[in-house]
């Protein structure tokens, strides 16, 4: 008796499966070619891709990016109930493992997509040989000296914010965060790559609970924000996931380039955002190596700056909980499988860049 085809698991679709995880295998085996990624992806192929996605998504008012997200989501949970249903309850063990081997398909081919349309930029040389900054050994004299320097910028400026003239609207910060980035001088790449629209997102709420501030669709180039958060956050994440979508895909370059290009604006909030965070960065680093320097360098905040930092920090504990464990779990292996062995703590490297940054300029030479 013949056997149906119905009762097999397709063999075009086993190949399938296998010659993408073939493909998947061959891109990260890349990791330790970063000077190719450089020349043929990162600034050869990559911004035409960018392009692309920007002409056909930039137009849009809304974020289409989470409309995939959570129409994908969706998917993805009928898809898993369908396994179980079929696979446990109705006992069809191979119509299970067809549904399981279409799944794995699915997510072979959103690998591909993502590190075809941008994730190859984790791979690329790293931004210190890029943009020639050298000499990122430091002392712990000079990393107090740079965080005084951050307080002292940052109260400044938060002294000279009017409160009442604070509610700009996002539209207007989002510009001004995209022309910081346009203004952003060689070798920063600014030329190179289009600026995409910055949007806020459509899950904020959701956000909050996942503790994100923002995050850069690979799939459709757009920068989104999470748009409840205190307004003095906005612009730095603004420039952060801009420089995402310019090829800086670790997340100590991008918040490096976040903070240079929001502190080097014309407009007090970019500035004030910038220094906020870099200030916070720096002090953390500072209090991990002396307390008594860290007490100290907190007594020079000022009243506004500290009242900020209290607001802030109220305003995500509201949020705080089991899923946002989870997806700190989750993010922290997914950056150290793109080439960011310190996971989250990727985030605090920029402090090696930035120190490397001050010294270009000279500001850490003795008086």
């Amino acid at each position: 008796m013949i056997q149906k085809n119905s009762d097999r698991i397709p063999k075009l679709k086993l190949f399938s499966s296998i010659f993408l995880l073939s493909l998947i295998i061959l891109i990260f085996q890349q990791k330790s070619q970063p000077e190719l990624i450089e020349k043929y992806y990162s600034i050869g192929t990559y911004p035409r891709i960018r392009s692309g996605l920007q002409f056909i998504f930039s137009n849009i008012p809304f974020s289409l990016g989470d409309l995939l997200y959570l129409l994908l989501s969706i998917a993805i949970l009928i898809s898993i109930f369908k396994f179980l249903k079929i696979f446990f309850f109705q006992k069809r063990r191979l119509g299970g493992a067809k549904i399981a081997l279409n799944m794995i398909i699915y997510l072979e081919v959103l690998i591909l997509i993502f590190y075809l349309s941008w994730g190859l930029n984790y791979f690329r040389q790293p931004a210190a040989e890029r943009l020639k900054l050298t000499g990122q050994e430091y002392s712990k004299e000079e990393l107090y000296k740079i965080t005084g320097i951050l307080i002292d910028s940052a109260n400044s400026i938060r002294s000279k914010i009017n409160p009442e003239q604070w509610p700009q609207t996002d539209h207007e910060l989002y510009l001004e965060s995209a022309k910081a980035i346009k203004n952003l001088h060689p070798p920063y790449d600014a030329a190179v790559y289009p600026i995409p629209k910055i949007k806020n997102s459509l899950i904020g709420t959701l956000m909050n609970y996942f503790g994100t501030a923002g995050y850069f669709n690979p799939f459709t180039g757009e920068a989104q924000i999470n748009s409840g958060m205190p307004i003095y956050l906005k612009p730095f994440v603004a420039c952060h996931e801009t420089a995402h979508s310019m090829g800086y895909g670790a997340e100590d370059e991008a918040n490096f380039i976040g903070f240079i290009s929001a502190s080097e604006s014309d407009n007090p909030m970019l500035k004030y955002s910038a220094y906020y965070l870099a200030a916070q960065e720096f002090m953390f680093e500072t209090g991990r190596l002396d307390t008594l320097v860290f007490q100290t360098l907190k007594s020079r905040i000022s009243e506004p700056f500290l009242a900020d930092l209290k607001n802030e920090r109220a305003y995500w504990e509201q949020y705080r909980g089991m899923t946002r464990r989870f997806s700190s779990i989750f993010y922290d292996n997914y950056l150290k499988v793109n080439k960011q062995p310190d996971g989250m703590k990727s985030y605090n490297r920029m402090i090696i860049l930035t120190m490397a940054y001050y010294k270009k300029r000279g500001l850490l030479k003795a008086p």
